[in-house]
């Protein structure tokens, strides 16, 4: 009884007080404003595939988007910057979200933490058997991640986009789509099912008006999953992540999803949404509607095939008979595309198997919705734009270029190059067409045509000789390339075949056995290496050029290109060196070129070559080498690369 009258004597008291003395004080928010000493763009720069230790007592700052409040995230933190960047952190800690909530600005120490670069994302967290990152220990978090004061509204964060914007650019940030609905076949279902179990989670696909689709991901776990997906039409949030090459979003609650408009019919698909789904046989019924830019008509195409664009993009359509007097240029067609295929020749997506005449459930296959529409504008852009980015099959036009010395005042059937006096790109014209005998100009002016592909080699496809019918300024001045190799003298190529040109030196500097190999494919021959199944562990090969003398000429500038496959792992440099000779590898100098390396290709190969960019080496004198270094290591590092 005693116990119970302190007890009770010492709450009285305590009720009793009214002196501002005792009152309890404010909390107040010390925050420790850690300098950002790096940015989260470069810290991504500085990562590969596989996780890498920071040493240096670096502090990165991001902004928590997710929360693991709704059961669907799982031990998993995704921050952002205010530049938009976005990265992973992985804790051992249930309940992330009532320290870390929406909007809570973080100071990331990272000195002894790994990063790596997983399916096109920043990942940062501990070594987990020594070939991931893995979670942070729940006893180190705060050793790690450090709390600030300033919690900022997640609208200051969100990035509103369509699902045709999706891209690398967005994982792990928090992205908005509007007017999405889940697909006609996933209405009436839960958000996860049993039935439907992929890893503990099911995967539900939503799809806008122009049929783009994404998957959003919902764990077994989560409070919501028995709940019934909503059916109408409206917007939806949440982290945009990829695993392999399937993008995936995860909503936090179901207050992510506001669907209470009305439902759409979606039939339409866009032409670019139709190029992202899967090869083979369409089974849904879709149709595509766009207007033909190329016609079998001046026969720089096929009788068969056309190429027709929309608002999103353009593909080769092809039909399985001629329709050479049934299609005209500015043509608007709507195409029924079930039961038709989906794939691409030489490198070139097109849909097949199309019955002109035919009809499906009674409607025609093909109807010409307008007999003149306007031809879509032209898209604006530059040589290096058309190698470095993808306009397959669009309507382009390339401002002040001119043909090639060596291709002027020829017939254009073939392969012609045009250049802006630093790139070079091929100009491409059937022999059966009606303008293939004439001539190219000589001046400098503009050019439009349909951007192509012969497998790895980008082309551009002509209409007519009125495409390049302005070209009456006065040329530019042609660089004349001072060194140039293109591989292409090798004769012999193949398997254990090595690189052997005269005055190259091809050099294993770790002793080993393998060297580069000359190889060809699709008639292009190219230096390639790897490690793979080489049994070296570590493997060291330097491929270097002949000698390149500098002191006759000015401006110069180096470019190549590269391309990657199985990429487990950044393994190739290239440098430069005045004082290389013989195979004195270790005496000479080398310094480091700072160029863009094909990289990302984890399950298979690139699809297009990666252009180095044009480097300047104007500030070198007398003679130089170029050389080409591959450190990799059988099993642990053995990404394929081909120069």
């Amino acid at each position: 009884m005693k116990y119970y009258n302190v007890l009770l004597l010492l709450i009285f008291s305590l009720g009793c007080v009214q002196d501002d003395e005792f009152s309890i004080p404010d909390l107040v928010c010390d925050d420790p404003n850690l300098p950002e000493t790096k940015t989260v763009k470069e810290i991504k720069s500085a990562s590969g595939s596989n996780p890498k230790k920071y040493e240096n007592e670096d502090v990165i700052i991001g902004y928590v988007v997710s929360s693991d409040e709704g059961g669907n995230i799982y031990k998993n933190i995704s921050f952002q910057d205010l530049n938009g960047n976005g990265f992973n952190i992985s804790l051992d800690k249930y309940d992330n979200y009532t320290a870390f909530e929406p909007g809570r600005k973080v100071y990331i120490k990272l000195q002894n933490l790994y990063t790596q670069i997983d399916f096109g994302a920043l990942e940062i967290g501990e070594l987990y058997n020594d070939t991931q990152i893995g979670r942070i220990p729940e006893v180190l978090i705060r050793d790690y991640l450090v709390r600030s004061c300033e919690v900022i509204d997640e609208e200051n964060l969100i990035n509103k986009i369509s699902l045709a914007d999706i891209s690398d650019k967005y994982l792990h940030t928090l992205v908005e789509f509007e007017n999405v609905q889940f697909k006609d076949t996933e209405v009436g279902e839960n958000y996860y099912s049993e039935n439907n179990d992929l890893g503990g989670a099911t995967n539900r696909i939503i799809v806008d008006g122009l049929g783009y689709e994404l998957i959003v991901r919902t764990s077994g776990y989560s409070d919501f999953a028995n709940n019934p997906l909503p059916i109408g039409n409206g917007k939806i949030r949440g982290i945009l992540t990829r695993y392999f090459d399937d993008y995936q979003l995860f909503i936090r609650t179901e207050k992510d999803i506001d669907m209470g408009s009305e439902r759409t019919s979606i039939n339409r698909l866009g032409i670019d949404a139709l190029k992202s789904k899967s090869d083979g046989l369409i089974t849904d019924n879709y149709y595509i509607e766009g207007i033909v830019t190329l016609s079998p008509k001046n026969g720089n195409i096929t009788g068969r095939n056309i190429i027709m664009q929309d608002e999103t993009g353009g593909i080769v359509v092809r039909f399985n008979n001629t329709v050479s007097s049934g299609v005209k240029e500015g043509n608007k067609l709507k195409i029924l595309v079930k039961g038709s295929e989906l794939g691409s020749f030489a490198g070139i997506a097109q849909l097949s198997e199309i019955n002109f005449s035919g009809k499906i459930d009674g409607e025609n296959i093909v109807e010409t919705t307008d007999e003149n529409a306007a031809l879509p504008n032209p898209i604006n852009v530059s040589i290096s734009d058309l190698k470095s980015a993808d306009y397959q099959s669009q309507l382009v036009n390339i401002n002040d270029i001119q043909f090639t010395t060596d291709d002027v005042n020829k017939s254009v059937s073939g392969t012609r190059e045009i250049t802006d006096c630093e790139n070079v790109f091929s100009v491409y014209t059937r022999s059966f067409s009606t303008f293939s005998e004439n001539k190219t100009p000589e001046g400098l002016g503009s050019i439009t045509g349909i951007a192509s592909a012969y497998y790895d080699e980008k082309q551009l496809l002509l209409r007519n000789t009125n495409d390049f019918s302005n070209m009456t300024k006065s040329r530019c001045a042609e660089p004349e390339p001072i060194f140039y190799e293109n591989f292409e003298s090798i004769s012999n190529t193949g398997y254990d075949i090595w690189v052997s040109l005269n005055d190259w030196y091809n050099i294993s500097e770790s002793g080993g056995v393998e060297k580069w190999e000359a190889r060809e494919y699709s008639n292009n021959k190219y230096a390639q290496i790897s490690a793979y199944n080489t049994d070296e562990s570590t493997m060291v090969v330097w491929l270097v050029t002949s000698e390149i003398d500098m002191d006759n000429s000015t401006g110069e500038k180096l470019s190549f290109q590269t391309k990657d496959g199985y990429n487990n792992g950044e393994a190739l440099e290239v440098f430069i060196s005045t004082n290389f000779s013989g195979n004195n590898l270790s005496s000479a100098s080398w310094t480091k070129i700072d160029a863009s390396i094909a990289s990302g290709s984890s399950s298979g190969y690139g699809s297009a070559f990666t252009e180095s960019g044009s480097i300047d080496l104007s500030s070198y004198n007398g003679k130089i080498r170029i050389g080409f270094k591959y450190s990799g290591g059988d099993p642990s590092k053995t990404t394929t690369y081909q120069v």
